[in-house]
């Protein structure tokens, strides 16, 4: 087991600020290669005036034409935006869109454990959906459980290995949901609380599993729903602390409030 250093424990934003303990920001560490078209609602975002696209932004999931979900740590930066959509390829492809209007959590707190970080963000023009290359994707009910050990997938164009190379592809990988009083003891024990309104993630084996530095707002997905929202972690996939995310379940109708409530059905 890793020695705990708690200056690695960060949430997975792209370069955002410095907080009281540093941000892990997260990419894909030993999963594989997405196909094309294969997470159509997944995008990548960024700020278009002083970062690069990719290294800087979230990782945003389309709502419907207008809308995309992310992180609310990504968007703490005033700063102008733009997403990339319909392309696995980073540097290539795609349409691209100009983020209009951030609406952050009013109660997102990086000081307790980065609780209520989701924000929704409005852009144009619109993405062209189709249904292939571009489309939205579907939320889970109000306060909708998963069960502890389901499998769930986290995408993203994130590092491969903690400090690692920065793919230009679309990773995927497949990770376990951690039942929440073990992922709250183990946080707890290193003083960091887990809220109910978070989700764990984890998959220990003799080669470990996760996201890692980049993969901010990105989605854990479960039977073709977003449960989850990638926020923070330690290092990348390091035992025995479980990636901490945003349960989406819990947010379905401030979602539904701040995007004129038109999206997909459950």
């Amino acid at each position: 087991m890793n020695e705990f250093d708690p200056s690695l424990v960060s949430s997975f934003a792209g370069g955002a600020v410095q907080r009281r303990v540093s941000v892990l920001q997260g990419r894909i560490v030993n999963g594989v290669e997405a196909a094309p078209g294969e997470f159509p609602h997944q995008q990548v975002g960024g700020c278009n005036t002083v970062c690069l696209r990719h290294r800087c932004g979230p990782m945003d999931i389309i709502l419907n034409q207008y809308w995309v979900v992310t992180a609310a740590h990504c968007v703490e930066v005033p700063n102008t935006y733009d997403v990339l959509a319909g392309t696995n390829i980073v540097t290539d492809g795609g349409t691209k869109h100009s983020v209009t209007d951030i609406t952050s959590h009013r109660d997102y707190d990086p000081n307790d454990s980065w609780i209520n970080d989701i924000a929704v963000l409005k852009v144009s023009p619109a993405f062209p959906i189709d249904g292939i290359t571009v489309a939205p994707i579907q939320l889970p009910e109000q306060g909708k459980q998963v069960p502890d050990g389901a499998n769930v997938t986290i995408i993203g164009w994130g590092d491969l290995w903690y400090h690692g190379l920065s793919p230009i592809e679309l990773r995927k990988v497949d990770l376990q949901i951690v039942n929440q009083e073990e992922c709250e003891a183990v946080w707890n024990n290193q003083g960091y609380a887990v809220h109910p309104t978070q989700i764990c993630t984890a998959r220990f084996e003799d080669v470990n599993y996760d996201s890692c530095k980049g993969d901010s707002g990105g989605p854990l997905l479960y039977e073709g729903k977003i449960v989850g929202m990638v926020s923070w972690s330690y290092e990348c996939a390091a035992p025995p602390y479980p990636s901490v995310g945003t349960r989406v379940s819990s947010y379905v109708d401030w979602i539904m409030d701040n995007t004129n409530g038109t999206l997909v059905p459950h």
